[in-house]
């Protein structure tokens, strides 16, 4: 009887002992399903700000253009063969966000210079540029905030101190770019006419 009873004790001590197991596997089972839940959790929300993110630099990317629709050269003193100073006119393309011409770098360039123009609301001074409204029905242009809206068309003056060493004579190649802070840069490749004529201005684009 005494060896039937421990027995008995014995096989009830071992079902306590897998319960207590079980029990241990079961919260570690709980624990882990709550990290992993909090891990994923974590990770679905700053993957979620990042795809925000990423979508809407696409779109500034993609919505903010500038459509460049004439370059012409200016020569001043038309007795003088070459092009003094350039004259830009662009616009925002449809559906483009603002542009601040404040953050826009003009480059110009030939062979073998290079220029770095910035805005500038007042006198030009080495690699500047300045810029006046043609078209501007919102009053949204000025020369403190130089802020182009849709439908508004503008008139950029690059003078002759900004790109002193590039001369601008008949069949010369030069290129400009317009490189903006959100959007695509426009570039363009320009060779002046084989001859200026007597006209003061020269058109080079289109």
């Amino acid at each position: 009887m005494r060896n039937r009873t421990n027995l008995k004790k014995i096989e009830n001590d071992n079902r306590g002992d897998v319960g207590v197991g079980t029990l241990i596997i079961f919260i570690a089972m709980v624990l882990v399903a709550a990290v992993a839940a909090t891990v994923l959790i974590y990770t679905t929300g700053a993957l979620q700000q990042k795809a925000t993110k990423t979508s809407k630099e696409a779109t500034q990317q993609i919505s903010s253009n500038i459509i460049v629709e004439q370059v012409l050269g200016d020569r001043i003193l038309t007795s003088n063969s070459d092009i003094q100073s350039l004259v830009i006119k662009m616009k925002p393309d449809i559906g483009t966000t603002s542009i601040d011409l404040r953050q826009v770098i003009i480059n110009v360039m030939d062979d073998s210079i290079r220029y770095d123009l910035n805005y500038t609301d007042g006198s030009v001074n080495g690699t500047q540029f300045n810029a006046t409204a043609v078209r501007d029905e919102d009053n949204s242009f000025t020369n403190t905030t130089p802020v182009l809206n849709s439908g508004d068309l503008i008139e950029i003056s690059i003078p002759q101190n900004a790109i002193s060493s590039i001369a601008l004579g008949t069949r010369k190649t030069f290129w400009l770019s317009l490189n903006q802070e959100v959007g695509s840069t426009v570039n363009m490749e320009i060779t002046t006419p084989n001859s200026f004529g007597v006209n003061r201005f020269v058109r080079l684009y289109p």
